[in-house]
């Protein structure tokens, strides 16, 4: 009996894994220009959330082709008067090239300043763009 519901509970795990996999539909949240690249937030969801959230960045050439951009680092700040808040991002590749995989932790709604930089095959370069999280 208890190896049934262990069976049934792994399987339910795996549904709702594969629930959020590649047919969950993005939604572009930001997008920016940095010289001949655009950088693309995109998630599942309308805006970024508040607490830990996943989303996507992509990284695009002016025809729209997704570019492999090499190592990725990301932060988020809060300005506020005294005391801003911060969030590191975690962006790893994904096996599609130019496409990375990224969490944040935001400690509260509002809007953020989101910042990238990357160095690889594309050069080195950076942006910043403000999200909205709610």
């Amino acid at each position: 009996m208890r190896w049934c519901v262990a069976v049934s509970a792994a399987l339910a795990l795996i549904a709702i894994g594969c629930s959020r996999g590649a047919g969950a539909p993005l939604t572009q949240l930001e997008s920016v220009k940095a010289g001949a690249l655009q950088v693309v937030l995109l998630a599942d969801h309308e805006s970024l959330r508040h607490g830990k959230d996943a989303f996507i960045l992509e990284f695009r050439s002016e025809s729209g082709a997704l570019v492999d951009v090499g190592a990725v680092k990301a932060s988020a700040s809060m300005p506020m008067p005294g005391m801003p808040m911060f969030s590191t991002i975690d962006a790893q590749r994904t096996d599609v090239p130019g496409r990375y995989a990224a969490t944040g932790e935001f400690s509260m709604a509002g809007r953020w300043r989101i910042s990238v930089e990357w160095d690889g095959p594309a050069g080195k370069g950076s942006v910043t763009f403000s999200g909205s999280v709610t």
